[in-house]
């Protein structure tokens, strides 16, 4: 697949206040990226399995800026649902996006209230439970105040820290395997603080309660190319560099509708539309080369 593992910073443009007032939904939401019913002319409409004919209900979770955040028309914004709606007129089906959490995400596509779910890593493990789509690069990097020590640049520099991590997230369950190795080692033990959200991780840094947050490189990137202060801080990267991932979509395990899916996704890649959406949201780096089921994620390491 030729996928690039994401590790470097790449500038986003968009507005300060949607990094953190554009946030915090634990709730939900919906609204339609495509006018209802569906358009029987579209590239890939006789592939679209019938039970889906009516419409397809996708998780989106929205703060986490530049991929999605709520816009202040409350709809959801950003590089992902810009690329749902790119999807939407390949496949000729509406496709309602509901606004939850990301622990919610989860829960949801566990219980088949969504036909499939955004922004989620590639994970051996994840696979075992649910199909995976791949589309997008990312890795993940450390942040805290410009006034704070840098921590080093090895994992071992880690150990005694306190982090902020998101519920649910891959970065989260590497930590506290890391934190495992801190122990056993002599050293302490990476405490981790998880929150719902990484605006939640922000403001726990912030407010002195944690050292520093861990987040992809995607939205740090954005918060980090804003303003020079963000909640009244000066922000920097600090520690080291950890887990290059593939991201993309969720579906329940056995989905039939992942195929057309994919092939609506490499459509967009074939024709740019992809790239520029990606690249409209300073995501050029993310870019990956095509769509694939289940693909072999990269090492943890």
């Amino acid at each position: 697949m030729n996928q690039k593992p994401y590790f470097s910073l790449a500038a986003s443009a968009a507005l300060l206040a949607l990094a953190v007032t554009g946030c915090g939904a634990s709730g939900t939401a919906s609204e339609t990226s495509a006018a209802s019913g569906g358009d029987t002319t579209a590239p890939l409409y006789q592939s679209v399995p019938e039970e889906f004919r009516d419409g397809i209900t996708v998780a989106v979770q929205v703060n986490a800026p530049p991929l999605s955040f709520k816009g202040t028309d409350g709809t959801a914004q950003g590089e992902d649902p810009e690329l749902l709606a790119a999807l939407s007129k390949q496949l000729g089906i509406p496709i309602k996006i509901e606004q939850v959490s990301f622990e919610n995400m989860l829960l949801g596509l566990n219980q088949k209230k969504y036909d499939f779910i955004t922004q989620t890593n590639i994970t051996t493990e994840r696979m075992k439970i649910y199909d995976q789509l791949s589309q997008f690069n990312d890795g993940y990097n450390f942040i805290t105040l410009k006034s704070t020590a840098d921590f080093g640049s090895t994992i071992d520099d880690l150990c005694g820290r306190t982090i902020a991590s998101q519920t649910g997230d891959q970065a989260t369950e590497y930590l506290q395997g890391k934190s495992d190795a801190c122990t056993a080692a002599g050293k302490q033990a990476i405490k981790l603080v998880q929150l719902p959200s990484l605006p939640e991780g922000y403001l726990t840094v912030a407010s002195g309660r944690a050292e520093a947050a861990v987040a992809p490189t995607s939205t740090l990137s954005y918060f980090l190319s804003q303003e020079k202060q963000q909640l009244g801080k000066e922000w920097k990267l600090t520690g080291p560099s950890i887990l290059s991932v593939y991201a993309g979509y969720s579906f329940p395990k056995g989905s039939k509708l992942i195929t057309v899916v994919q092939q609506g996704i490499d459509a967009l890649m074939k024709d740019r539309t992809y790239e520029a959406i990606l690249t409209k949201h300073g995501l050029s780096e993310n870019i990956a080369d095509s769509a694939q089921v289940n693909p072999t994620p990269p090492s943890a390491e």
